[in-house]
């Protein structure tokens, strides 16, 4: 695996000669390591001391960033804060495709995760045909994803979640549960996940209902059944188990059953308060965990868009998850987006969140991701200020702080009565925003991935634009009352002010927060006034 992980990574130091040497040696952590590394003319020398071999994975991160600076010299000592870090593939809708989960795990690697589960809830194999073994076609991609995995320091596996149909009791049911995880493992899998959410809270069979006092205890007993036949296979297997309580206080009475029945090595899911919790605290953690007997390992729905939330973009950086959470936590899996290329970014920054909390910081985090995803200048300036448009989410930050700047120039320009200067500030925006649109379209943005991604929501971009082209050509058409100090204009103005914000809450598409429409509101009703 050593070796996989380095050849996999060295055609990334193209333009340098690059020496590389490993140590098996004394690190902070199970996946930390110790970096030397120097640069003299074209060559770079680096010593690389690890116990687990993941850790040279996350070290040749740091080297290629040394390759890439002006520094000569390099020595470090860093280990990541969370045990699992990374993705569970759990949304609804239209899975990501296999070339997509393909760059998904290099992706993964670079951002220093170590798990990836595959669990889309609307395909047959995940939830509705799970009686059956995985077919050879599935397998032979889940190889090549596992394969993939262990260059990149990733722990793939494809979930299994049979609780829509299944029968507790039916030892038949255990054992087509076991036959999956058996395949999965022959192919290289060692994590395990076995997924109760989003179902029935009542036990459905007559059989269960004999035999279990609870359907908590109906849960534990066929994991534990699955578990212990893994278990006599590989010894050194992990498993994660979703319940079907997955958000609130942590301290429900199905959580104390499952957790005092479940074997103590299994860990149990969290979303946190919420289904897509706006915040992630150690005092909760806390309750979770007396409650189950094991830390918590948080499914955060974030950045996922999925059901209601898929006229949103979710592309800026993970917040509101706590310093030192690591410490009463098993780890954090994060629901990305149907929209896989824009994922990326804010997953990015929950890699760097989950490597050292205390030392996040979201908007630095986030601009490093935009570079390093985006190596084409002028695409990127493009594509950062298209996004700097969607920037809020469930788990706060401005929906478009730099649009939010332009306002307060624009609008403490009107409140001192410099009525066309005002309307320039928004008029020369709104020509910027045109202009970047029709790139964004054009055959020279150089990612066509990311555009076709992005294209629903240039629409409501566009339409932005022409509000804020209304909102200059109608101050241009006001007065400045300079004994009241107010802004005056007719019925006209109002007019035209109120069609403009209709035509743009038109639009399905959620894009600026409540930056555009806000202001013009007030501005509206204070001409009626």
């Amino acid at each position: 695996m050593l070796t996989k992980i380095i050849s996999a990574f060295q055609p990334r130091f193209a333009n340098q000669k690059v020496i590389i040497e490993t140590v098996h040696g004394s690190v902070d952590g199970p996946e930390g390591f110790k970096i030397e590394a120097s640069k003299f003319d074209n060559q770079l020398t680096a010593k690389i001391t690890y116990q687990d071999v993941n850790a040279v994975r996350y070290a040749l991160n740091r080297i290629f960033d040394f390759a890439n600076s002006s520094e000569n010299y390099l020595e470090l000592s860093e280990a990541p804060e969370f045990p699992v870090r990374g993705v569970v593939e759990g949304f609804y809708g239209k899975p990501w495709n296999h070339q997509q989960r393909i760059r998904a795990i290099e992706k993964f690697g670079d951002f220093n995760f170590n798990t990836y589960f595959i669990a889309p809830k609307d395909v047959a194999w995940q939830r509705f045909n799970w009686r059956k073994p995985f077919n050879q076609e599935f397998i032979n991609s889940m190889k090549e994803l596992i394969d993939e995995g262990s260059k990149n320091a990733i722990a793939v596996t494809a979930c299994v979640s049979p609780g829509l149909s299944v029968k507790y009791s039916d030892v038949e049911d255990v054992k087509a549960v076991i036959t999956r995880f058996k395949q999965l493992h022959e192919v290289g899998a060692r994590h395990f996940s076995l997924l109760w959410d989003d179902i029935a809270w009542e036990l459905q069979h007559q059989e269960d209902i004999d035999r279990f006092a609870s359907i908590a205890a109906a849960q534990a007993w066929f994991t534990n059944q699955v578990w212990d036949a893994m278990l006599e296979i590989d010894n050194r297997i992990h498993m994660t188990v979703c319940p079907m309580q997955y958000c609130g206080r942590g301290n429900e009475p199905y959580l104390s059953q499952l957790g005092t029945l479940l074997s103590p090595r299994i860990n149990l899911m969290w979303t946190g308060r919420d289904i897509c919790s706006g915040y992630l605290d150690i005092a909760d953690a806390v309750i979770f965990q007396r409650t189950t007997l094991r830390p918590p390992l948080y499914w955060d729905n974030f950045p996922v868009n999925d059901g209601s939330m898929q006229k949103n973009l979710y592309i800026g950086p993970i917040r509101n998850r706590e310093v030192g959470l690591h410490k009463y936590s098993a780890g954090l899996l994060a629901n990305p987006m149907l929209q896989f290329e824009m994922s990326l970014f804010p997953l990015k920054t929950i890699g760097d969140y989950l490597w050292n909390s205390e030392s996040y910081n979201p908007e630095i985090s986030w601009e490093d991701g935009v570079n390093k995803l985006l190596l084409d200048q002028k695409s990127h300036n493009a594509l950062r200020a298209f996004m700097r448009c969607s920037m809020g989410s469930n788990v706060g930050g401005d929906p478009a702080p730099d649009l939010r700047q332009i306002f307060r120039k624009g609008v403490a320009a009107w409140r001192a009565g410099k009525l066309k200067e005002a309307a320039q500030v928004f008029v020369d925006e709104a020509n910027f925003m045109i202009e970047n649109a029709k790139y964004l379209q054009g055959n020279d943005f150089a990612y066509p991935d990311i555009q076709k991604e992005i294209h629903p929501w240039m629409d409501k971009y566009v339409l932005g634009a022409e509000t804020l082209q209304v909102l200059g050509n109608a101050l241009l058409k006001c007065t400045f009352n300079t004994n009241e100090h107010r802004i005056e204009g007719n019925q006209g103005v109002i007019n035209e002010l109120e069609a403009a914000i209709y035509k743009y809450l038109g639009s399905r598409k959620n894009m600026f927060g409540d930056q555009i429409d806000g202001p013009i509101n007030e501005l509206i009703a204070e001409l009626g006034a």
